[in-house]
């Protein structure tokens, strides 16, 4: 059978009138006739009890025409959640998300994106800054919210800009620095640092490296490398080397008795803030339709962090 015929069905089970029914779905009486003749033929029963002045539904046609309703309800239905779906309405988003970003109020976003789009289910992946953007290449992720990568280039991802976050120095109690105000790169050249980057990735890749030479002109002595925020803070608390992080990851840690933050300048006179880009990025073939809802929603929305 086929869903033309559930169509002709019901429209005759509701009229109890082959002329109107065939008039209501364009069609000839004789071509409505015979539709219905095969769906009762295939179904092995009759439908309808029908002389030349009175038609009726049978037992069976009355059930069946309940069923027959339902399927058309359900195709419908499904006709509109696969339209919604190509159109990114309906669906599922995978969204990286840089360590120390939940700290920002980026569940907030999420929550206001949820709101607008209720049918986009969404999935988290918290990772480091260099496995985001590998995520995004092998297609685990649809989207990343994450430091824009330093002097290294992806060809192959969309970027879109979203802010600039302040980056602050993460000194230990007792330290030479721990009293000053600001501080510039170059203070922390003799420095061990702790960092936020993946083991066994070269030093000459990693994206503190290059911002310590950048701006400062030295490359850092690497003593540890962490994935959480929370050890790599705990570290340092012990006084086991310093590290660099952006405003976000540290917000909340500014009252700490077992941490000094102290905000990175350009220059010691004017103190203009060392900045680190922050965006959303995806690859450029992804089909999900559900990365434009989501991006062209963020472009049309001031996003606070």
């Amino acid at each position: 059978m086929s869903f033309r015929q559930l169509e002709y069905f019901v429209a005759v089970a509701e009229t109890l009138n082959f002329t109107k029914a065939a008039k209501k779905c364009f069609i000839s009486q004789t071509a409505m006739t015979l539709q219905i003749k095969a769906l009762e033929e295939k179904i092995g029963t009759p439908l309808f009890l029908r002389d030349k002045h009175h038609v009726e539904l049978t037992a069976a046609g009355r059930v069946y025409l309940n069923e027959a309703k339902d399927i058309l309800i359900r195709s419908e239905e499904a006709i509109k959640l696969a339209k919604t779906a190509a159109e990114g309405v309906y669906g599922e988003i995978t969204i990286g998300f840089m360590r120390g970003y939940e700290q920002s109020l980026f569940s907030e976003t999420l929550r206001r994106f949820h709101e607008t789009y209720p049918n986009i289910s969404i999935r988290l992946i918290r990772d480091n800054m260099s496995a985001l953007y590998g995520l995004l290449e092998n297609g685990t992720c649809d989207v990343a919210f994450n430091l824009s990568p330093y002097l290294q280039t992806y060809p192959e991802l969309n970027h879109y800009y979203l802010k600039s976050f302040p980056t602050k120095a993460i000194l230990y109690p007792g330290h030479p620095l721990a009293g000053r105000k600001v501080l510039v790169y170059r203070d922390l050249a003799k420095e061990p640092f702790i960092i936020m980057q993946p083991e066994g990735r070269p030093n000459d890749e990693t994206e503190e490296v290059m911002l310590c030479y950048n701006r400062g002109g030295f490359v850092p002595n690497i003593v540890c490398r962490e994935k959480e925020v929370q050890t790599l803070l705990l570290m340092v608390s012990s006084a086991l080397g310093i590290s660099i992080l952006p405003e976000y990851a540290v917000r909340y840690y500014h009252n700490a008795k077992n941490l000094v933050i102290i905000p990175l300048v350009k220059d010691l006179k004017t103190k203009e803030e060392e900045l680190l880009d922050f965006e959303i990025s995806w690859k450029k073939d992804n089909p999900n339709p559900a990365i434009e809802k989501l991006v062209n929603w963020i472009k049309t929305r001031k996003i606070e962090e």
